[in-house]
Parts: structure tokens; sequence; C-alpha cells
């Protein structure tokens, strides 16, 4: 019988408080002005919480320009971490970090990432994680024999979580796979069905959302859905309740720069009033309302922050779907192409899963940076 190789654990080491300043060599980014800002595919790293902290993409230049590195932003989302693999430049709000005493290296790179996390909740607008603070902020990091930072264990570790949770993402896609395989024999292709407009009233039902201010806001785990344009609409996790909690709905931003744009939720979720929440009349299958939400953001254009999209603007809003022979939104047409793409990325999701857990990481530090 095989012994079961026991796993890492961060008990595994002593651990020695370091500052940044003895770890990491400190660099500032360059402000970039958005009237100066060229339309480009290079990433634009800012001081966000979001996207890896990648504000825009430009085809600008400058002195920031740099690559695998951490990017830690000191103002605006203070002592948020980012790595960077890939070339980018920063903003003033962010600090570039590379490694002193140690090839820089994705996986110990990564390791910081939630170093850094630790330390966040002591910084603030009013109290800013500014240059001068950033290295003297003392840091615990795991340490060997000599008291030196054990890179290789904070390496061996990351790797070690990194390939757990790739074997737990390809379960969860074959086992999605399997069933959508299941009940979907083939491609459907919805540019040659009959399209027609239907009115948003007619084919869902239209409520408002509910405001819970942060002075209100318990900390839980409920999702709740505002005019958010990242993680699909979520602006917070709460222990509130209230009556617009709903499973399976559509929000719809009403208001703000997101006016228009649209999520679905098959999960359990509260909804702020900048939004509304929309369920399909006598169709709960979550493909069709994943279908919907693309064809009510296509309408986005015509709304702004003059023109909301309120309820009864919402009720009336005309989009256009596949429509069956007697003149009903095609619900069948819908849910079988959207099991088609949903199945189609999931499957070009699990070989690139497996194509990196194909790739053999080389012995050399320096090496694995130059394969990149």
């Amino acid at each position: 019988m095989m012994r079961r190789t026991r796993m890492l654990s961060l008990n595994d080491r002593e651990w020695k408080t370091f500052t940044v300043e003895d770890i990491f060599k400190v660099s500032s980014g360059k402000r970039l002005e958005t009237r100066n800002k060229v339309d480009g595919n290079r990433p634009f790293v800012g001081a966000s919480f979001n996207g890896n902290g990648i504000t825009g993409f430009v085809g600008n230049d400058n002195v920031s320009r740099d690559r695998n590195v951490l990017g830690v932003s000191y103002n605006g989302a203070p002592c948020v971490a980012f790595y960077h693999p890939y070339e980018c430049l920063f903003t003033d709000d962010v600090k570039r970090l590379h490694l002193k005493n140690y090839p820089d290296n994705e996986k110990v790179l990564l390791f910081f990432v939630a170093i850094f996390a630790q330390q966040r909740e002591k910084y603030s607008y009013g109290y800013k994680f500014n240059a001068e603070r950033m290295l003297r902020q003392k840091i615990m990091l795991p340490v060997n024999d000599s008291g030196d930072p054990d890179w290789q264990f904070m390496e061996d570790y990351m790797r070690e979580r990194d390939a757990i949770q790739l074997r737990c993402l390809q379960a969860f896609l074959n086992k999605r796979i399997a069933g959508i395989e299941r009940v979907t024999a083939e491609h459907v292709d919805v540019s040659e069905a009959k399209w027609d407009a239907f009115v948003v009233g007619d084919i869902c039902d239209v409520d408002s959302g509910r405001d819970i201010y942060a002075a209100e806001r318990i900390v839980g785990n409920m999702p709740y859905v505002t005019a958010g344009t990242v993680n699909n609409g979520i602006g917070y996790f709460v222990g509130n309740d209230n009556e617009t909690k709903t499973t399976g709905a559509i929000s719809v931003s009403r208001n703000g720069a997101n006016v228009g744009r649209a999520f679905y939720h098959p999960y359990e979720a509260l909804y702020g009033n900048d939004c509304r929440r929309l369920t399909v009349k006598g169709n709960d299958s979550p493909y069709v309302s994943l279908f919907l939400t693309q064809c009510i953001a296509s309408q986005r254009n015509a709304f702004s922050y003059s023109r909301k999209l309120g309820t009864a603007r919402l009720k009336q809003l005309k989009v256009m779907l596949p429509a069956s022979e007697t003149g009903e939104p095609d619900y069948e047409l819908m849910e079988n192409y959207m099991r088609g793409v949903t199945l189609k990325h999931y499957k070009r999701l699990l070989k690139y899963t497996t194509d990196i857990a194909e790739t053999p990481p080389s012995d050399n530090p320096r090496q694995r940076i130059a394969d990149r």
C-alpha cells in the first residue's frame, strides 16, 4: 500500500519578523493622467481591489514598465498586493517590489500576496500605507535553520496549494461537462432562428432592490448585489436579511456608469436599490436567464446618468429573442444554445488546466522566469 505523503503546513517552520525593506527593493510607479492615456494592450496597474489591480489597458510606455513583479498599492486600496508576470505599467499609487536576495519567483511572490493581505486592516484613507510606512512594515516569514527566509519552503508550499486547487477545479469541470453532455446532443446555431422583439415586463417579473447602508451592514456570507461591474455585481457579503432575497434572479443596474449591465445569480442573494431584479415568468432555467442577461445588456448604450433604467422603463424595454412558431420566446432553443456555449468554455478551461498540470517546473528559479 502506498503511503500518503504528508502535506506541507505553515507550522512546519519557525517564523521570524522582517521589514519590507529587508526583503524587497521598492520602486515607484509613475502617474499617467487619463487625458494622456493611449488605447493599447499593455495592462495599467492602479490602486484597485479587483482585476488583479489592472484598471485599464494602454499603449503608453514609461519608466514604470515592469514584469515578474509584486505590485503593492499604498493609496486608495492600501496594502493590496498582486503578482504581475506580464509586462505592465504602474500608477504612482502602486509600488513595485522585487526580491533583494532571491530571484523573483512566481510562487514566492504569490506567497507574499497573502502576507500583505494580513496587514491590510490597519490602514485606511486616514492612515495611509505610504512609502515610508511600507518600508518599515513588519512581516512574519518562515525561516530556515540559519534564520533566513525559507524561500524554498514558500515556493513548495504555494506549488502544493496550486496543485490542490487545480485538482478541485478539474473535478468540478469534469462533473459539469458530464452533466451537460447527458442532455446536449449538438451545438445550436441561433443565427438560423427566427428573432422577434419582446417586452421585458411581459416575460419577466421586475422588482426593486433595497439599500443596506454601510452602518446597517452585518458581516456575513449572503451576497449583496449592487450596481457593480465586477464580481458578478456583488458588492458585499452581509449577514442581513430583507424582502429582496431571491434565488435565480437577474440583476440589472439602473443607475451610474454601469446602467443596463446585467448579471445572473443562481444563488440566494439580496439586492440593493441601484439595481432591479428580474425573474423569468414560467421558466427557471439558469441557461435561459444567462441568455437574457446578454440580450438586456446589449441595450446599455441607450441609457446613461441622465436616462436611468428604472422599474417602469425596464418593464417597457424591448429585447430581441429567438421566437417559436407560435410567436412566443423559444426558451428551449435559448437553453440548448447556452448549454452548448457553456460546454465549449468548460472544455477549453479543462484543457488549459490540464496543460498547466502537465508542464513540469524547472529546478532553476531563473530558468522558470526565462521560460515564461
